[in-house]
C-alpha cells in the first residue's frame, strides 16, 4: 500500500496460511487493511469504504505531513491451484487513483479494465457481493436486510453472477434486436403502402410509352410530307425572288447616276458656301487684328513701368531670405553639439547601470532561502531516519529475549516435522506428474476457446453494427428518395410552374417546336442558385421555342382553347444582351465582384442568345453593402444580385428581404431534384454494399459460432478430468504447505535467536544511530551558517536596489533630453529646407521679370504691322463677290436635277416593296423548312439529303386523324411517372429483401429468449441446490455454535426460485422459533456468523477477511468463534481485525497497527505461532 487513507508510506504485509490477526487502538488504522483489499478488488462504493467520495481514499495528509496525489494498492495472490480460472500460477491485482480523478487498474503489471478485475473473480466465491470481506456492518445487514436482499448470499456460492450477467446482456440485445425489429417494420409497411401506386404508376407509364412510340412515328411521317411539300414552294419563291431583284436592279442604277449628279452639284454649292464663309472669317479676323495692334501700342509704354518696378521688388526679398537661411544653419550646428555631448553622458550611465544589475545577480537571496529550504528538509529526513533505529532497536531487544526462551522447545519439533514432510513430498511428486500434463491440456484448451470467444464477440460486434448501419443508412435513403419522389412529380406536372406554362408544357407534344421551360436548361452551381434564381424571377417559367413560327402556334393554341398566357423564347430570333466594357471594368475592380449573371450559369450551345438575353446584363455580388457599392461605381446603369438574393435596381432601388416561409421557385426545386437525385443513386450504391457486408458477416459468425460450441464442450471435458486431479493434489499440497509452513516457522524461530547474530545487529543499529547524530549536528550547523549569510546578502541587496534605481533615473533623464533636442534638430533642418525652395522660386520670378521686359516690342514694329493688315483687308473684299456670282450659277442647275431623281425614286419605292414582300414570305418559308429541318434531325436524325420523294398513295388526312386520336388518348392518360417503372422494381426488390430481413430477427429473437430460458433454468437448479446445502449446513452449525437449538433457511416464494426471498428462522436453546428481529443483539451476532461459517462450509473459499465481526459477542461465544475459524484453516486463510484477546490467542500471526507519528499508520508484526504451546 502506498498513500491509501492513513498508510502514507509504503507498507508491505504478508499473510502466511492459518489465521492472521490484525490488532490495534481505535483510529489506529486497522479496519484500511480489510477497505484496501476491498478497494483493489474493484469496490466502487465510496460509501462502502467509510468516504463521501472516491479521492478520499487518498492520504489526506496530517499535521507533520503534506496530503497526497495518488493512492495505490497491489494485492498478491497464490494461484498455484488455479481456483482463479486462469493459467497464471500467481495473480498480482493493482488499482491506482489519483486525486485528479483518474484511475487504472492491472492484472500481473498489464494495465486493464475494472470489467477484467471484476469478471476475473466472478462466481469465485471472493469477488463483489461475496461474504469472503466482512466487517461488523455486514453482519447487522444480514439480519437487517430484507429477504429478498438476503437472496444474493446464496446467489454468490451457487455461482450464478456470470449467468444473471449473460441473461442481462441477451435482453439487451433482445431490446436491441426489438428496436430494429420495429424499424424495419416501418419501413416494409412504407414500402407496401408505396408498391401499389408505383404499380399503378408503372402500368400507366408503360402504356403511355406505347402510345406515345405510335405518334412518334405518325408525326415523324406526317413532318416528312410537310417538309417535302415546304421545300418545293420555297424554290418556286426564290425563282419570283429573282424576277424582283433584277427589276429593283435597273431602276436603283438610273436613281444612282440622278444621285451622282446632284451630289457633284451639292458639292459644288457647298465648296462655294464655305469659301464665302472662310473669307468673312479673313476679314474679321484681319479686323481684329488690327485694332488689337493699336491697343498694344498704347499699353507697351505702361508694361514697361511696372515690370521694373517688380525686379527691384524680387531683389530685396532674395536678400532677406539668404540671411535667414545662414541663421537656422548655426542654430542646427550648436543643437548637433549638445546632441553628441549627452550621448556620451548617456553611454556612461548606461554602464554603470550593468555593473549595479550584475552585482544583483550575484548575490542572489533567492539562491540561499533554497539552500536554507534544502537543509531544512534533510534536517527533517535525518530526524525521521533516527526515529525508525530507535524504533529498531527497542523491537530487536524484545524478539531476542523470546527467542532464547522458545529456541530449545522448536529444535525438536524442526526434527519431527522434517521427517513427516519428507514423506509427503515422496506422495505428491506422483500426482504432479499426472496434474501438470493435464493442466497442460487444459490451459492449451482454454486459450484456444478464450481466442475464439473475442473472435466471436468482435464478430457478433460486427454483425451489430453492419446491421445498425444498414438499417440507418436505408431510412435515410428512403426519406431521401420520398422527397425526391415529391419534387419529381411536381416538376413532371408541372406543378410549380403558371397556369399557362403548366398547360402548354403538358400539351406540347401536340405542337412543334416547343422546347421547354428555361428551368430545364440551365445548369447552376449551388452557391448562385439563390443568385440566380432572384435575377431570373417569372423568367425561369419562359418557354423556350425553335422559331416564331412555333411560338405563333403555340400562343394561338392557348388562346382558342384559354389555356392561360405564356411568354415564349425564339431561339431564331432572340438577342443577347451584354453589359459595356467600361461598365465590366468598373464593377470588377469593387470589392464582393463576382461575376456577369451570364458567364456564372451554364446552357447548351445553341441557347447561348437566350442565356445572354435573360441574364447578359445582371451582375452578381457576394453581399449587399458590396452591391450597393458596385452600383454607384456604374453610376446605377444595371441590376446587381447578391448572393443571399437582395437586389440593387437600375436607378439605384432597392430591393430585398425575407419571408417567415419563402415558396421555392422551379429553379431551386430543379436544383435540389438534381442533388436529391446524385444522392440517392451513391445511398442506393452504399446500401448494395452494405447488405453484401451484412450478410458476409452473418455467414461468418455462423460458422464461428459452431466452431465456438465444440469448443466449449471439449473444454468443459477437460475441465472435469482437470478438476478431479486438481482436487486430489489440492488435498496433497495443503499437508505439503502446512508442513513446509510448520519447519520453516520452527526454523526461522531458531535462527532468530542466535545471540551472536542478535548482538551484532544491535552493534549496528546503535553505530547507525550515532552516524545520523552527528549528521544533524553537521546539518544544523550548515543551517545557522546560511541564515547569517541571507541576512548580509539582503543588506547589500538593498544598497545594490538604491543604486541602481539612481542610474536608471539618469538614464531615463538623459534620453528625454536626447530626444527633445532631436526635434529641435528636426525642426532647424526643415526651415533650412523650406526657405532654401522659397529662395530658388525667387530666382525663378526674377528671371522670368527680366525675360519679359526684354521681349517688350518697340512702338516701330507696331506701326509697320497696322500698314501691312489693312492692304490685306481690301484685297479679301473682292474676292468675295466673285465668288457669290458662281454659287447663283450652281443652284440653278441642282433644280433641274433633282426633278429628274425624285421620279425615278417613286418608280423604284414600288419596285422594292413587293420584292421585300416576295423575300419576306420566302424566309419565312425557309425558316419553317430548315425548323423542320432541325426538327428531323434532332428528332429522328434524318439529314436534309436523306428525304425520298413523297409517295403520292400516302393517305395525309388518314394519318392526321391518327395522330388527333392518338393525341386525345394520351391528354385522356395525363401527367405519369415515366421513372416509376423502374422505381417499382427498385423498390420490389428492396421490399422482397426486407422481408427477409424482418425473419432473420424474429429468428434472432426467439433464438436469445430460448437463450434466456435455458440461464433461467440453469440459475433455478443451481440456486437451489446452492440453498439446500447451506440450509443443511447452517442447522448443523447452528447447534455447535449454540450449543443446542434449532435453525432454518426458509424461501419465501418456493414454487418461483428466480425471484424468492430467503427468511431465517432460528430456535436458541430454550426459545421457540422466532424471527431475526425479535433475537438479542448477541444472538444476531452470532446467526450471522452461523450463517457465514455455513456457507464456508458448503464453498469453502481461499481467504476471508473479518473486521470485527465477533464485537457484538461475549467472551465465551467469541472463544466459540475462534475455536470455530480453526476448523477451517486448512481450507481458507483468516484475516481477522480484532479487538478481542479471546480472538487473538488463536491467531497464527499477528499484526500491530499504530501512529507513531501523528495521522500515519505503521504496521508492527509479532510471531505468535504455536503460542499457547510455548506459554504452557
Amino acid at each position: 500500500m502506498i498513500g491509501f487513507k492513513s498508510f502514507a508510506d509504503k507498507t508491505r504485509i504478508d499473510f502466511p496460511g492459518g489465521m492472521t490477526g490484525i490488532v490495534g487502538p481505535n483510529g489506529s488504522g486497522k479496519s484500511n487493511i480489510a477497505e484496501a483489499i476491498r478497494w483493489v478488488m474493484g469496490e466502487q462504493s465510496a460509501k462502502n469504504l467509510r468516504g463521501s467520495r472516491m479521492p478520499d481514499v487518498i492520504f489526506s495528509g496530517s499535521a507533520d505531513r503534506r496530503s497526497l496525489s495518488m493512492a495505490s494498492v497491489t494485492l498478491t495472490l497464490d494461484n498455484t491451484d488455479h481456483y482463479i480460472d486462469t493459467p497464471a500460477d500467481e495473480l498480482l491485482i493493482s488499482r491506482k487513483l489519483f486525486r485528479n480523478g483518474d484511475s487504472s487498474y492491472f492484472i500481473n503489471n498489464k494495465q486493464c479494465r475494472l470489467r477484467d478485475v471484476t469478471d476475473l473473480f466472478m462466481d469465485s466465491g471472493i469477488g463483489q457481493g461475496s461474504l469472503s470481506i466482512i466487517s461488523q456492518g455486514n453482519v447487522e445487514e444480514i439480519f437487517n436486510s430484507k429477504p429478498i436482499e438476503r437472496r444474493s448470499i446464496i446467489e454468490n456460492v451457487a455461482g450464478v453472477y456470470k449467468y444473471k450477467q449473460h441473461k442481462l446482456t441477451a435482453q439487451r440485445e433482445i431490446d436491441e434486436t426489438a428496436d430494429n425489429l420495429s424499424r424495419v417494420e416501418d419501413i416494409v409497411h412504407e414500402l407496401k403502402v408505396r408498391l401499389q401506386p408505383l404499380e399503378e404508376q408503372s402500368s400507366l407509364a408503360t402504356d403511355y410509352l406505347d402510345q406515345k412510340k405510335r405518334l412518334d412515328g405518325l408525326v415523324k411521317q406526317q413532318l416528312i410530307i410537310s417538309t417535302a411539300n415546304l421545300a418545293q414552294r420555297v424554290a418556286h419563291s426564290k425563282a419570283l425572288v429573282a424576277e424582283k431583284q433584277a427589276i429593283v436592279t435597273k431602276l436603283s442604277g438610273q436613281v444612282s447616276a440622278g444621285e451622282q449628279q446632284r451630289a457633284v452639284l451639292k458639292k459644288q454649292l457647298a465648296n462655294g458656301r464655305e469659301q464665302i464663309d472662310d473669307l468673312n472669317s479673313q476679314l474679321l479676323t484681319v479686323s481684329n487684328k488690327i485694332q488689337s495692334l493699336n491697343s498694344q501700342h498704347q499699353l507697351t509704354a505702361q508694361e514697361k513701368s511696372f515690370k521694373n518696378a517688380d525686379l527691384n521688388r524680387l531683389n530685396e526679398q532674395i536678400k532677406l531670405t539668404q540671411s535667414q537661411i545662414d541663421d537656422y544653419k548655426v542654430k542646427s550646428e550648436q543643437a548637433n553639439a549638445e546632441q553628441k555631448q549627452l550621448a556620451g553622458q548617456l553611454d556612461e550611465a548606461t554602464a554603470e547601470l550593468e555593473k549595479v544589475t550584475a552585482k544583483e545577480k550575484q548575490n542572489s537571496v533567492s539562491a540561499i532561502e533554497q539552500r536554507i529550504d534544502d537543509l531544512r528538509n534533510h534536517y527533517v529526513d535525518l530526524l525521521q531516519a533516527q526515529t525508525d533505529v530507535k524504533n529498531q532497536i527497542t523491537e530487536r531487544a524484545h524478539d531476542n529475549q523470546r527467542s532464547q526462551e522458545r529456541s530449545a522447545a522448536q529444535q525438536a519439533r524442526v526434527n519431527k516435522a522434517s521427517r513427516e514432510l519428507t514423506q509427503l513430498t515422496a506422495q505428491a511428486q506422483d500426482l504432479d506428474e499426472q496434474l501438470q500434463k493435464s493442466e497442460h491440456q487444459f490451459s492449451e484448451t482454454q486459450v484456444k476457446l478464450s481466442n475464439l470467444e473475442g473472435v466471436l464477440n468482435h464478430n457478433k460486434q460486427v454483425v451489430d453494427r453492419n446491421q445498425a448501419n444498414w438499417l440507418a443508412a436505408l431510412k435515410v435513403a428512403e426519406q431521401a428518395k420520398a422527397k425526391a419522389d415529391s419534387l419529381k412529380q411536381l416538376h413532371d406536372s408541372y406543378r410549380g410552374f403558371y397556369r399557362g406554362v403548366s398547360n402548354l408544357l403538358r400539351h406540347k407534344e401536340q405542337l412543334t417546336g416547343i422546347l421547354g421551360p428555361v428551368s430545364d436548361y440551365l445548369d447552376v452551381a449551388n452557391q448562385y442558385v439563390k443568385a440566380v434564381n432572384t435575377a431570373l424571377g417569372g423568367q425561369v417559367q419562359h418557354v423556350v421555342v425553335t422559331n416564331n413560327a412555333s411560338a405563333s402556334a403555340a400562343i394561338q393554341y392557348l388562346t382558342e382553347n384559354r389555356l392561360g398566357r405564356v411568354t415564349l423564347l425564339p431561339i431564331s430570333t432572340i438577342s443577347g444582351r451584354h453589359l459595356n466594357s467600361d461598365v465590366i471594368r468598373s464593377a470588377s475592380t469593387v470589392p464582393g465582384y463576382v461575376g456577369i449573371a451570364s458567364d456564372l450559369v451554364s446552357m447548351p450551345t445553341k441557347l447561348t442568345k437566350i442565356k445572354e438575353f435573360l441574364l447578359g446584363t445582371t451582375i452578381i455580388a457576394k453581399r449587399l453593402d458590396n452591391a450597393i457599392a458596385i452600383s454607384k461605381a456604374i453610376h446605377h446603369r444595371t441590376r446587381i444580385v447578391t448572393l443571399d438574393g437582395q437586389v440593387v435596381n437600375a436607378g439605384g432601388s432597392l430591393t430585398g428581404g425575407a419571408n417567415r416561409s419563402e415558396n421555392q421557385g422551379v429553379l431551386i426545386q430543379k436544383t435540389e431534384l438534381e442533388s436529391l437525385t446524385k444522392s440517392t443513386q451513391e445511398m442506393d450504391r452504399q446500401l448494395s454494399e452494405k447488405e453484401k457486408a451484412l450478410a458476409s458477416a452473418k455467414s461468418e459468425l455462423a460458422k464461428i459460432e459452431d466452431s465456438y460450441n465444440r469448443g466449449r464442450q471439449q473444454v468443459f471435458e477437460l475441465k472435469q478430468q482437470y478438476e478431479s486431479k486438481r482436487v486430489q493434489r489440492q488435498d496433497m499440497t495443503k499437508q505439503v504447505s502446512q508442513k513446509q509452513r510448520e519447519l520453516q516457522t520452527l526454523k526461522l524461530a531458531i535462527n532468530n535467536s542466535t545471540n551472536n547474530l542478535e548482538s551484532a545487529d544491535q552493534g549496528d543499529l546503535n553505530a547507525k544511530n550515532q552516524s545520523l547524530q552527528i549528521e544533524l549536528d553537521r546539518t544544523n550547523g550548515q543551517l545557522s551558517e546560511q541564515k547569517a549569510q541571507l541576512t548580509n546578502v539582503k543588506k547589500l541587496t538593498e544598497q545594490l536596489s538604491l543604486s541602481r534605481q539612481r542610474y536608471h533615473d539618469k538614464v531615463v533623464v538623459t534620453k528625454q533630453k536626447l530626444a527633445q533636442i532631436g526635434r529641435r534638430q528636426t525642426e532647424f533642418d526643415d526651415q533650412i529646407k523650406s526657405h532654401q525652395l522659397s529662395l530658388a522660386d525667387l530666382h525663378k520670378q526674377w528671371t522670368a521679370q527680366t525675360d519679359a521686359l526684354n521681349e517688350t516690342m518697340a512702338a516701330g514694329e507696331l506701326n509697320a504691322q497696322i500698314n501691312q493688315q489693312t492692304s490685306r483687308q481690301d484685297h479679301l473684299k473682292a474676292e468675295l463677290e466673285k465668288v457669290k456670282q458662281q454659287i447663283n450659277n450652281d443652284d440653278e442647275k441642282l433644280e433641274s436635277v433633282s426633278q429628274a431623281v425624285q421620279t425615278n425614286q417613286l418608280n423604284l419605292n414600288n419596285a422594292t416593296h413587293e420584292h421585300q414582300e416576295t423575300l419576306a414570305q420566302l424566309k419565312q418559308d425557309q425558316q419553317k423548312l430548315q425548323a423542320d429541318f432541325d426538327q428531323l434531325q434532332a428528332n429522328y436524325h434524318i439529314a436534309p439529303g436523306a428525304l425520298k420523294a413523297v409517295e403520292s398513295d400516302i393517305d395525309v388526312d388518314h394519318v392526321n386523324r391518327q395522330i388527333k386520336m392518338l393525341r386525345k388518348g394520351i391528354d385522356e392518360i395525363g401527367p405519369v411517372n415515366i421513372s416509376a417503372i423502374q422505381e417499382f422494381k427498385d423498390v420490389s426488390k428492396r421490399y422482397d429483401f426486407l422481408i427477409k430481413q424482418r425473419q432473420d430477427l424474429v429468428d434472432a429473437k426467439d433464438h436469445l429468449t430460448a437463450t434466456m430460458a435455458d440461464m433461467d433454468s440453469t440459475i433455478s437448479v443451481k440456486f437451489n441446490s446452492a440453498f439446500r446445502a447451506v440450509a443443511e449446513a447452517f442447522s448443523k452449525v447452528f447447534v455447535e455454535m449454540f450449543g443446542g437449538g434449532e435453525a432454518k433457511l426458509v424461501l419465501t416464494d418456493p414454487d418461483n426460485l428466480l425471484t424468492t426471498g430467503i427468511e431465517i428462522m432460528v430456535k436458541p436453546p430454550g426459545k421457540n422459533y422466532r424471527n431475526l428481529s425479535l433475537l438479542s443483539g448477541g444472538e444476531k451476532a452470532l446467526t450471522a456468523i452461523t450463517l457465514l461459517f455455513a456457507i464456508i462450509k458448503v464453498r469453502p473459499v481461499p481467504f476471508c477477511i473479518l473486521d470485527e465481526a465477533e464485537a457484538a459477542l461475549d467472551p465465551f461465544n467469541a472463544d466459540r468463534f475462534a475455536k470455530y475459524l480453526k476448523r477451517f484453516e486448512d481450507e481458507t486463510q483468516f484475516v481477522v481485525i480484532t479487538h478481542r484477546k479471546e480472538t487473538m490467542i488463536y491467531a497464527d500471526q499477528l499484526y500491530g497497527v499504530t501512529m507513531q507519528e501523528s495521522g500515519v499508520s505503521k504496521v508492527v508484526t509479532v510471531n505468535l505461532d504455536n503460542l499457547q504451546t510455548e506459554v504452557s
